[in-house]
């Protein structure tokens, strides 16, 4: 398939549901700028129920609508990489090497092949050659986002002064791939939910006796999710999921904020859990050359990394993750299966020396490399910074990462095979969908905070990191 060609593997809305949406109102014909507006309960799987405040009533199909968001109409588009944040001018470039692909190895995923080169891989590969920086200065973060051709709005979302705390830990470079490959998992997300609409439609039209809500536009995926024992009925900010560890008595919780997209893999068809979706690859704080699981021991810390993925990526579904861990399995754990490793201890900085560089592990740390389960402080520094020193005791405490109380964050990090089997026999998991009304309040909430702590700066005695 060109990409001059129409095709159906890009296109995000199957043809017979996008004239479904149309026909009700929930979503416009193809506007001249490659896109299409479509409201936001018939995004992803769980949108519908996420975003229920919305009236689904047909409206007025406009910009000015909040009931409806801008998509690209294809995966593979000019519109596309706009959306994942390039300027005008840089997305053209880019689509322009796109259509003028050389002939011969290797093809284009439109090339019918099944081995082809990804469009969103195309689209990272325009930063390889650019600077990049992790520096506290914002001037130098907005000046490596120009040179990327880095659009206004996005590099809005990313400097967002309420996460800078988050984006301080990791590099500009990687902020801006980690946003393309979100805003990429939520089209692709977008594209499942329209093809599990359209086959339900055609199920329904098989069985003349049967309603007509899904020709209607009115039939939602997220009822059928809901009957799901992982998935919680409660949404993740509400009261019952912010307290639901006080009421899991006898249990340690822990927890971890990802996209919905990024865990479509993360229970079988029998409810069973695998973690392997959520893993963090290397380099990570106690893993130097391996794949591991983290999961945060403050919720508030899981809450923070959730809605600085909302910010940046308005379509995605967002949730928090709540794993249940009986006190009894965590007392039972013993050295060497066990280890806690905490700042300020000259272990601790050496780990993270260790780990964040890629190094091999000496001896005296290998006990972390053989746990199943590492417990400790939060590094608040990205790769690029640690990988600069020369000396564990470059490692300072302005290099933790803090909660809102001023107190250091915690991870729970489960090492390798072992540490997985560990998590998956032992754990209960819950999913708590984030409702874009519950982000707006959150991000008001912080708002305040924010306001507040610069009003009291000139006499404040200790530093809070609003997190």
């Amino acid at each position: 398939m060109s990409t001059s060609d129409d095709g159906m593997r890009t296109k995000i809305l199957v043809p017979d549901d996008a004239v479904t949406l149309q026909n009700s109102g929930l979503a416009s014909s193809p506007l001249s700028d490659g896109t299409r507006r479509i409201h936001k309960r018939r995004l992803n799987q769980s949108s519908d129920e996420e975003e229920q405040h919305l009236p689904l009533t047909p409206v007025l199909i406009s910009s000015s609508s909040d009931s409806f968001v801008s998509i690209p109409d294809h995966l593979v588009s000019l519109a596309a990489l706009e959306h994942l944040g390039y300027n005008s001018e840089t997305a053209t470039r880019i689509w322009e090497y796109w259509n003028n692909w050389p002939p011969g190895e290797p093809k284009r995923e439109t090339d019918n092949t099944d081995n082809g080169v990804l469009f969103i891989d195309v689209a990272e590969g325009h930063l390889d050659n650019s600077p990049d920086t992790c520096a506290e200065n914002d001037v130098e973060w907005l000046h490596c986002m120009n040179l990327y051709g880095i659009n206004r709005e996005l590099q809005e979302a990313i400097m967002d002064p309420k996460f800078k705390s988050i984006r301080l830990t990791e590099s500009c470079k990687f902020l801006v791939r980690d946003t393309f490959q979100l805003r990429n998992r939520a089209l692709q997300a977008v594209q499942e939910a329209s093809r599990e609409r359209d086959m339900a439609s055609r199920r329904e039209a098989s069985q003349p006796g049967q309603s007509s809500s899904v020709r209607s536009g009115q039939w939602s995926i997220s009822n059928s999710l809901r009957m799901v024992p992982w998935l919680s009925c409660e949404t993740a900010l509400s009261e019952a999921a912010t307290t639901a560890a006080l009421r899991a008595l006898g249990h340690t919780t822990i927890y971890k904020g990802i996209d919905q997209a990024s865990i479509t893999g993360l229970f079988d068809d029998n409810g069973n859990a695998n973690f392997g979706c959520l893993v963090s690859p290397p380099r990570c704080d106690f893993s130097g050359r391996q794949a591991d699981l983290y999961f945060a021991a403050d919720r508030e810390v899981a809450e923070h990394y959730a809605c600085y993925i909302k910010r940046r990526s308005t379509c995605s579904g967002v949730v928090i993750i709540h794993a249940s861990i009986p006190n009894s399995v965590m007392e039972s754990l013993s050295a060497p299966d066990i280890q806690f490793i905490y700042w300020p201890s000259a272990e601790w900085k050496s780990l993270i020396f260790h780990c964040r560089q890629g190094k091999k592990l000496p001896s005296e740390l290998q006990k972390y490399k053989l746990a199943k389960l590492v417990i400790g402080t939060i590094c608040g520094k990205p790769n690029a910074v640690i990988g600069r020193m020369r000396s564990p005791n470059e490692i300072t405490e302005q290099m933790v990462h803090k909660t809102s109380d001023g107190g250091n964050a915690v991870q729970y990090v489960f090492k390798g095979e072992d540490g997985d089997i560990l998590l998956e026999e032992s754990s209960s998991v819950t999913v708590f969908p984030l409702t874009s009304r519950q982000f707006e309040a959150w991000l008001e909430r912080v708002l305040v905070a924010f306001a507040e702590y610069q009003y009291l700066l000139p006499t404040a005695t200790s530093l809070i990191c609003i997190s």
